[in-house]
């Protein structure tokens, strides 16, 4: 069997929310838009580093579902800076960020679409 090593991870998040989502990504957690479109469909592209992306695509209804079926984990420096600017947003937050016994510090998110978001960064201990 063949391994395949994709060049870049793409995690698209379905929204009927795009500018409040676009503040969340962008504003809030800190990612660079790189694209916005409005033809054939509105959406935008982010860059959350050079192999992992999120796209957020605009559609007229997202089906609704008792527990997300998918997260997103975003390690990064800086977790109590992406905090204070996800809860100035209002962005939902599970607790302030804290350390974990398995050498992560961080905190857990929602976001406008209800995908869960962990966002932390190792520890020294």
């Amino acid at each position: 069997m063949t391994t395949l090593r994709a060049d870049r991870f793409v995690f698209v998040v379905p929204t009927t929310r795009l500018e409040e989502s676009l503040r969340f990504y962008r504003d809030g957690i800190g990612l660079v838009v790189l694209e916005e479109w409005s033809e054939l469909g509105r959406g935008a592209l982010l860059a959350a580093s050079d192999d992992a992306r999120v796209e957020l695509i605009e559609l007229d209804e997202v089906p609704e579902v008792d527990e997300p079926r998918v997260a997103l984990g975003l390690q990064i420096t800086g977790v109590d800076a992406v905090y204070a600017r996800l809860t100035a947003l209002g962005a939902t937050t599970k607790a302030p960020p804290r350390a974990r016994a398995w050498g992560m510090y961080g905190f857990g998110a929602l976001d406008p679409n209800g995908v869960p978001i962990n966002v932390y960064e190792p520890t020294d201990e």
